[in-house]
């Protein structure tokens, strides 16, 4: 197993439904995730399909589901120190 980290530049203008996919190159089987920030909210937003397509033909099976869901939010500040009012601190604050 290797200990390599890999950073990835996440580009977005908040306009677009930009994201970085994540997959599992390992004998141990795992769903894919997608990964985008959600300027609204101010955090990183973790989708999952429920069922991947496998066809390659361009035919879409009909058992496949091909929409991605949130799974997780995870606000852009989480572990920052809190103000006194509760609500999560951002950088210089």
């Amino acid at each position: 197993m290797s200990d390599a980290t890999q950073y990835v530049q996440y580009r977005s203008d908040g306009e677009d439904e930009s994201y970085v996919q994540i997959y599992l190159s390992h004998v141990r089987a795992a769903d894919d995730i997608r990964i985008r920030y959600d300027f609204d909210r101010d955090g990183w937003v973790v989708e999952q399909a429920s069922v991947f397509e496998w066809d390659t033909t361009g035919i879409v099976d009909p058992v496949c589901d091909p929409e991605w869901a949130e799974v997780a939010f995870i606000l852009a500040w989480g572990r920052a120190k809190k103000k006194d009012d509760d609500t999560p601190a951002k950088d210089g604050e």
